[in-house]
């Protein structure tokens, strides 16, 4: 495993601390690691892999798609990017 794949593990994982998974009641960090397990069956693609691993933590961490630029790359953050919905516009003004 590179480098930079178990730095983007240990982004989320952080970014996920503490958070549930609603029906089992699971930790949440097991469905992103899922997801870029099943990527990895794919493709060797590190980029997709890393964003799949990313996937939610702009929409449920609130990270800031600038920092995982920085960190993994602007393809990875433009590939997480757009999967992420944008909750705060489905809210009611």
């Amino acid at each position: 495993m590179s480098e930079r794949l178990t730095n983007a593990i240990s982004y989320a994982a952080k970014a996920h601390e503490g958070q549930r998974r609603k029906v089992a009641n699971t930790p949440y960090i097991l469905h992103p690691l899922e997801v870029a397990s099943i990527i990895g069956t794919m493709t060797a693609d590190e980029d997709i892999i890393i964003a799949g691993l990313l996937h939610d933590t702009i929409e449920d961490c609130g990270k800031d798609p600038r920092e995982i630029k920085a960190l993994f790359g602007s393809r990875v953050a433009a590939l997480v990017q757009s999967e992420s919905e944008d909750k705060l516009s489905d809210r009611p003004p």
